[in-house]
């Protein structure tokens, strides 16, 4: 099958989800990957792809064109979400059409709201599958009640709206549409019954072309591994510069670790993520916190703690720290958000707690019990390996290019696919 895979961003293994589709994809198929990139770190991105074999095309974009872009949204439109503004490109669109025109793909596969932001339109001309990975409308909702700063809450508050009525406007033109979670297709299906003037459909109907696939974890990268344990340590993981991980990194350190040290003083927090801002900075004033910014490998830093802890303040889709921390082996405790977006069972494979009190009762619970760290280590491990193999998410994504291929060719691209687990 060939492969045009469109996305707002070079994959890296930052970006997880896109960079593990490649992965799998590129064993059976013939992928090319067409890309925006406004960044040195995005063009270094891209080239780590070309070396690893992948035909990368790019577009360059320029972030102050960009942010320009949204400056003239939030002037002259009222239904122009900004960070659709801050990606649209008249440009991407016609890179786009010159490639399937020059290799005629079998489907174009396109990666968050950002990039489906210039190409929805050509669903109507080309088998086209969108990516959305979570309800950015959703996130948004939640960001206006519990942004880390007001700033953030204000531009929730100013493209909550805008967004609720485009991510409905773009469901009702594509034929698949693909998000990790549950909850995120709950909340499109409810995008689609808001507008229900618009469609002739029955409601029964709404939600059959959104499917839900989660992510996954490279199962042979994150595996457990021989080191030391640092005793009574804790760790939070995630890209520091996303509001949602900002807001939880606060939320742990006020909130619940003064609970774990009234009882555990000689406890230690670790905070691991790039591009940590001023506010988590300060954090590692405290001289029981460690406050990594990036680091070119999380997994040590999730492999020595005896405890992962995702309080996640609000949340859409699956938390890839959690799937992570699993795969290593690392017991974990995690918001019911979090939670309800897997199959695990609490008390088994992961632990679940709803406010501060019973994060920090599970967490001391832990740092007390050797062997219900190492069950919750064994069985978290078994789950992954029996749900989150990103070589069964690659397979269940080819089968959903079935449902946007033109009859001719959906069978001869179902024969490339192989067995699907």
């Amino acid at each position: 099958m060939r492969i045009l895979f469109v996305t707002p961003y070079p994959p890296s293994r930052i970006r997880v989800r896109g960079y593990e589709f490649l992965r799998q994809l590129q064993q059976k198929h013939e992928v090319t990957v067409l890309a925006q990139c406004a960044s040195e770190q995005e063009y270094a991105d891209a080239e780590k792809l070309r070396q690893q074999g992948y035909d990368v095309r790019l577009v360059e974009e320029s972030k102050m064109r960009s942010v320009l872009k949204c400056g003239v949204a939030l002037l002259r439109s009222r239904s122009l979400p900004l960070q659709v503004a801050y990606a649209r490109s008249t440009r991407f669109k016609q890179a786009v059409q010159q490639l399937y025109a020059e290799r005629s793909f079998d489907v174009i596969h396109v990666e968050h709201l950002r990039g489906i932001a210039s190409v929805a339109g050509l669903a109507r001309r080309y088998p086209l599958v969108w990516d959305a990975v979570d309800c950015i409308s959703l996130l948004f909702k939640q960001t206006m009640a519990s942004g880390p700063a007001r700033s953030v809450r204000l531009v929730a508050a100013l493209d909550h709206g805008r967004t609720r009525r485009y991510e409905a406007d773009v469901l009702k033109k594509l034929p698949c549409t693909i998000v990790t979670s549950e909850r995120d297709r709950q909340a499109m299906i409810e995008l689609l019954r808001a507008r229900m003037h618009d469609l002739t459909s029955s409601d029964e109907n709404l939600g059959k072309h959104i499917f839900v696939l989660p992510n996954g974890v490279d199962l042979d990268y994150f595996r457990p591994r021989q080191q030391d344990i640092r005793p009574v340590n804790i760790v939070f993981s995630g890209k520091m510069s996303y509001h949602a991980n900002v807001a939880t990194a606060l939320y742990l350190y006020r909130q619940i670790m003064p609970l774990i040290w009234q009882q555990r003083p000689e406890a230690t927090l670790t905070i691991v993520g790039s591009r940590p801002p001023k506010s988590v900075l300060a954090l590692a004033e405290d001289p029981r916190v460690e406050v990594t910014g990036y680091v070119e490998d999380i997994r040590p830093y999730i492999a020595r703690a005896e405890v992962m802890l995702s309080p996640m303040v609000y949340s859409v889709g699956i938390q890839n720290k959690v799937l992570e921390a699993m795969a290593l082996g690392t017991p974990v405790v995690v918001a019911e958000q979090a939670a309800s977006g897997l199959g695990a069972q609490p008390g088994r494979d992961l632990l679940v707690a709803a406010t501060p009190q019973a994060f920090a009762d599970a967490t001391l619970r832990l740092l007390g019990n050797p062997d219900l760290r190492a069950s919750l280590s064994r069985n978290g491990r078994d789950y992954m390996e029996r749900n989150h193999d990103w070589s069964i998410m690659g397979e269940r994504l080819v089968e959903l290019y079935q449902r946007v291929l033109p009859a001719s060719r959906s069978e001869a691209a179902l024969s490339l696919a192989g067995p699907v687990g």
